[in-house]
């Protein structure tokens, strides 16, 4: 039956990634001649007239229900942010002729609520973007906002909305079905519209069967397809000057092949041969999958029509033919409205970012593909081939460990692996012996901490290639450096595949086999996983077992490791970080299954939980991350601190397991703090806010660090005085990559002190001692290590005044001052010593070398003033240095 129809949505296309201007004329102009190739959520955005010109009075509907759905139940006033894709656009994301001023009441483009989550807004294009004549308009792109832009209205994936712009010319265009990728039921009518532009007649053909016929320019019918397969419909519009068509395919699903998983095979991608795959895709409670790929045009066909397992739950296919020299582009079809990448691919395509990635730092990334949605998983047979040069590579001892954590992004300039790869030199004359990644794994956006994962499994091609990571690893152990990976498996953002499959529209769905609807603990981000379900078990053990056999790292930090509890704890964080027999289990779990894979990886966990529950982790044979940041910041500014949580005997742990630390990514910086905080008290005598003191307090600071026996980590440049806050820009902003901190002679001697804690720590075996003592609490501090090859003894006075303290030197004879290389014959163990405010000393009984230090800037505040030792114990020219000098 023929109906004629009132204005109805035409498709609304999500992001491309067009890589020049011809490229991104033709994507648009294959959406006017032949139909647009991304699926679309119906109704998000539609245009009255239907296909409208530049120059048409334009309606343009959004409806708030739909997409993200951010703005749904949304009581105040609504704007557009919108602009054009024109001609002169590099890409979807280069909008031109923007309209409407963020985060203010922009008049010129505020909607009208229609009620019912329905806005509208009316406008010329040519004249409300204000393009000129000559310049072609390909698309309006939009998204939609609460007057202060917190809130925002986009598509269901996170991209920008677009509709199409005519041309004023003869066209046509097939408005139902909406999705591009439509899946019909056997039995099940379709019904299809399609409306002309500038025709005398219009017409559609099902599979060469003519449907409709009529000089009507809008016009709908219902088709009863003749079979199960693909079906292809044909519009075409007239007048007296020729015609023009348009095509889209539909496909009529046969019932779903039940049929067991080929032997050997796994969840994700399996490569059988040089140019055969079988794609395993765990999705319990779906009806029908399809896979779309480059191998296939991404076409619907009983060739991507996926089995099912008898278990009911599995879907798998086997794809032949491939080229093992290319990559392939997929994505699942599920239940013909979900167009999702693989969540266990090791590569994806990003259209919103990968365009803003160097060349030179990610070669000849794969073409985007047309018919792509939003993130796409990538597949190739035979991997570019990688020659491990490093055999033989022994990791540190736990207790030997210095670990230096480090962000890409704000380590480099040029934000990736190689340029870090030509830095090593650095770290290895730093001496550190391991390397924390903040996460490389794929995240949402480019410019992030890494937090936020879309994809556990594949690296984020912002950083580099997989090759390159695999030479950065290869290059860390050839110069005796391990490699640890942070790891964020509490969660995973809106962007992952995992959490579109299950989606309710506000929350992972009830039914979802890996994430809670609701988070178990209040410092949840994103989307919490459920690790009492065997479904999130088997991904965990997945994603850790990849990363140490694929790329040969040496072990993990796992980010917010006390969020893996099923036991509710929301709106009493106490609660959260009691006992939890449950979430101990868990750990033990993976633990095991990370060393059935390596026995020697590193496991170490972000726990910060009782230290009962931490204590049985740690004596099994993990490592603890060990904050102490608040009271180091507090003995660098001069005020009371206790350093005791940074001793593992002090936790009664078996083992030195606690990973403690001054600074990391999720910490103040300690010579910000000091130079903006620091104490006063004493000025203009000694204040902590002029940088040379506060540099001195930072000397002293990591010689009451790097010498307490276990594992050590530092933060990226804390050993030059960074001094940028962790707000600078924002908490998780860029912060100034600042190299030439090296080249001050103040920050370098900074570092070569922290380097010379470093070389002691892991040269001599004094330095993991379990003979040992830690007197850190007051203003003044005393270490005690002993050894039979040699004893240590370190002494600070972290006070912004003189103190006396009494050394306890552990036997009489000559002690050497190892930063100043002056000796002492200490015929008194008893004997009291008065320290200047910031002086301390490191002094060992045997004599090392005297490390070569630069000299301290003249006039400044040292952290050895004058001194007075009494009894006096100093043999005749073996007086103690009354200053600093070197």
């Amino acid at each position: 039956m023929l109906n004629v129809t009132p204005p109805f949505p035409i498709q609304a296309r999500t992001s491309r990634t067009p890589d020049s201007p011809l490229r991104v004329l033709r994507a648009f102009c294959l959406l006017v001649l032949f139909g647009t190739a991304a699926a679309v959520q119906a109704q998000l955005i539609y245009t009255d007239p239907v296909l409208p010109t530049r120059s048409d009075n334009v309606t343009v509907y959004f409806d708030a229900t739909q997409g993200n759905a951010a703005l749904a139940g949304y009581s105040g006033t609504v704007y557009a942010h919108t602009g054009v894709i024109t001609e002169a656009s590099t890409g979807p994301a280069d909008w031109k002729y923007v309209q409407g001023v963020w985060g203010t009441a922009d008049a010129d483009v505020e909607m009208t609520s229609l009620g019912g989550g329905l806005y509208s807004i009316t406008f010329v294009p040519e004249t409300f973007y204000g393009v000129p004549t000559a310049e072609l308009i390909l698309d309006m792109a939009f998204v939609f906002r609460s007057e202060d832009g917190s809130i925002v209205g986009r598509s269901a994936d996170g991209s920008d909305i677009y509709t199409p712009v005519f041309q004023n010319v003869l066209s046509v265009a097939i408005v139902e079905p909406t999705d591009a990728l439509t899946v019909l039921e056997p039995g099940v009518n379709l019904d299809a519209r399609i409306a002309g532009l500038l025709s005398d007649s219009i017409f559609l053909y099902d599979n060469g069967v003519e449907q409709i016929a009529t000089d009507l320019t809008d016009a709908s019918t219902s088709i009863s397809p003749s079979g199960a397969g693909l079906h292809e419909l044909r519009a075409v519009a007239r007048n007296a000057s020729g015609e023009v068509e348009t095509r889209k395919e539909y496909f009529v699903r046969p019932p779903v092949n039940v049929a067991s998983l080929p032997a050997g095979v796994d969840h994700g991608i399996n490569v059988v041969n040089d140019s055969t795959v079988t794609l395993v895709l765990y999705a319990p409670e779906k009806d029908y999958v399809f896979v779309l790929g480059d191998w296939n045009d991404w076409r619907l066909g009983t060739d991507g029509y996926m089995n099912r397992d008898p278990d009911g739950e599995t879907w798998w296919v086997t794809v032949t033919g491939l080229d093992p020299d290319r990559f392939y582009a997929y994505q699942y079809l599920i239940d013909g409205s979900l167009q999702l990448a693989d969540y266990m691919a090791e590569l994806v395509l990003d259209p919103s970012n990968d365009p803003f990635i160097p060349e030179t730092t990610f070669p000849d990334i794969p073409e985007y593909p047309e018919a792509g949605n939003g993130y796409v998983s990538l597949l190739r047979t035979v991997p570019e081939p990688y020659t491990w040069n490093t055999t033989g590579y022994v990791r540190p001892d736990i207790e030997d460990l210095v670990i230096y954590e480090l962000l890409v992004r704000d380590f480099s300039a040029a934000r990736n692996y190689q340029t870090i790869i030509d830095t090593l030199d650095y770290l290895k004359r730093l001496g550190i012996n391991a390397i924390e990644l903040m996460p490389v794994n794929e995240f949402e956006g480019n410019e992030s901490w890494g937090y936020n994962p879309s994809f556990h499994g594949a690296l984020d091609k912002y950083y580099g290639t997989p090759n390159t990571f695999k030479a950065f690893i290869d290059s860390c152990h050839a110069n005796g450096i391990a490699v640890i990976l942070d790891m964020v498996l509490n969660h995973a953002f809106g962007q992952s595949p995992m959490v579109r499959m299950y989606w309710d529209g506000s929350s992972p769905a009830a039914n979802s086999p890996w994430f809670n609807q609701v988070a178990k603990h209040d410092f949840n981000v994103g989307f919490d996983y459920n690790h009492e379900s065997p479904a999130t078990r088997k991904y965990s053990k997945d994603m850790m077992r990849y990363w140490l056999e694929e790329y040969r790292v040496d072990g993990y930090r796992m980010d917010l490791s006390k969020g893996f509890t099923q036991n509710n704890t929301l709106g009493d964080v106490g609660a959260w970080g009691a006992y939890d027999a449950s979430r101990v289990a868990i750990w033990e779990d993976y633990a095991d299954e990370i060393w059935s894979v390596d026995p020697d990886a590193y496991l170490i966990l972000e726990h910060f939980a009782d230290n009962s529950e931490e204590k049985e982790l740690a004596n099994y044979g993990m490592l603890l991350w060990g904050n102490i940041n608040h009271d180091y910041r507090n003995l660098v500014k001069g005020f009371g601190n206790n350093l005791s949580w940074g001793v593992y005997t002090f936790r009664d742990y078996d083992d030195p397991h606690v990973v403690s630390y001054m600074e990391s990514h999720d910490e103040e910086r300690l010579m910000y703090d000091a130079l903006n905080f620091g104490n006063t008290s004493q000025a203009p005598d000694y204040n902590v806010r002029n940088f040379e003191t506060a540099r001195f307090r930072g000397e002293m600071a990591a010689c009451l660090f790097f010498p307490l026996p276990g594992p050590k980590m530092l933060w990226q440049f804390g050993e030059v005085g960074y001094d940028y806050s962790i707000d600078y820009n924002g908490r998780v902003g860029n912060k100034p990559v600042r190299w030439d901190y090296y080249e001050d002679p103040s920050r370098r001697r900074l570092f070569q002190i922290y380097a010379e804690l470093i070389r002691l720590k892991t040269t001599y075996p004094v330095f993991r001692t379990t003979d040992f003592s830690a007197s850190v609490s007051g203003f003044t501090k005393r270490i005690e290590l002993n050894d039979p090859g040699m004893n240590v003894i370190v002494l600070a006075n972290t006070n912004v005044a003189k103190l006396p303290m009494t050394p306890n030197f552990t036997h009489t004879g000559w002690w050497y001052d190892h930063f100043t290389g002056d000796s002492i014959n200490v015929t008194d163990v008893l004997a009291s010593m008065e320290l200047e405010p910031g002086e301390y000393h490191l002094y060992t009984d045997v004599r090392l070398q005297t490390p070569e230090l630069l000299s301290t800037v003249d006039g400044a505040a040292g952290p050895l003033g004058a001194m007075e030792v009494w009894p006096n114990p100093v043999a005749a020219g073996q007086r103690m240095a009354a200053a600093f000098e070197l």
